[in-house]
């Protein structure tokens, strides 16, 4: 009768506390071969668990996808992901590849095949993952409604700085286009028309050239094509 192999992957992520992974190394293989498993694999990698592109993660989870292994052991839930949604998004990734998922030092197990205690593991982190997504949610609308109160703009950022009021109404006097007052500026229509709105009322400029007129329209350069 032919025994097939099952390949393991052991990941360890060594943190800033713990620098000698010599241990954590120690431990993974003899786990691994105290459960069968043939160690085809074994990533380490020093930092922060706070990014989840990690590269050696990622070859461990690129390997799952290809079917080049059957489980992942790792030292403890920790060294996976540091966060609940990285964690479950991993999890989840693996049990769809049929690759099953160690904790060593936890005794979490958790089967592709989809037994009780598997589900109730996964079913725990996502109620947490739910709970973090929350405060994601939560946090981004507290500091973009502090953004919004302290006047700064929100959104895309808006190309060079904005036409002077005074010049594109002095233009609009003269007869020209949004266009052509865009193209002599360097701004976009729109946003000759917002400084339009929010600038010198265009009733100032009829009748240039009076004595009260407080912005001459002889000051302003005629477009190309216009007369002086």
């Amino acid at each position: 009768m032919t025994t097939t192999t099952k390949r393991v992957a052991l990941y360890h992520r060594a943190s800033t506390v713990d620098q000698d992974p010599t241990l954590a190394r120690n431990e993974l293989r003899a786990a691994a071969a105290a459960r069968g498993l043939t160690a085809t694999m074994e990533i380490e990698e020093h930092g922060s668990g706070a990014r989840n592109d990690r590269p050696g993660l990622q070859q461990v989870m690129d390997a799952a996808r290809r079917g080049k292994i059957d489980a992942v052991l790792v030292w403890k839930l920790d060294r996976f992901g540091r966060s609940a949604l990285d964690l479950l998004g991993n999890i989840e990734e693996l049990e769809r590849c049929g690759v099953r998922f160690i904790a060593m030092t936890q005794g979490i197990d958790i089967q592709p095949n989809g037994d009780p205690m598997s589900r109730l593991i996964l079913t725990v982190l996502a109620g947490v993952a739910q709970f973090e997504r929350s405060l994601i949610v939560e946090r981004t609308r507290l500091g973009l409604d502090k953004a919004r109160r302290a006047g700064k703009h929100i959104g895309r950022p808006r190309k060079g700085a904005a036409p002077d009021p005074a010049i594109v109404a002095a233009l609009r006097a003269s007869s020209a286009s949004w266009s052509a007052i865009a193209k002599k500026l360097g701004c976009t229509p729109s946003a000759a028309r917002r400084a339009r709105q929010t600038g010198v009322p265009i009733s100032i400029f009829q009748g240039a050239g009076n004595a009260g007129s407080s912005f001459p329209i002889a000051n302003v350069v005629p477009l190309a094509g216009q007369g002086a």
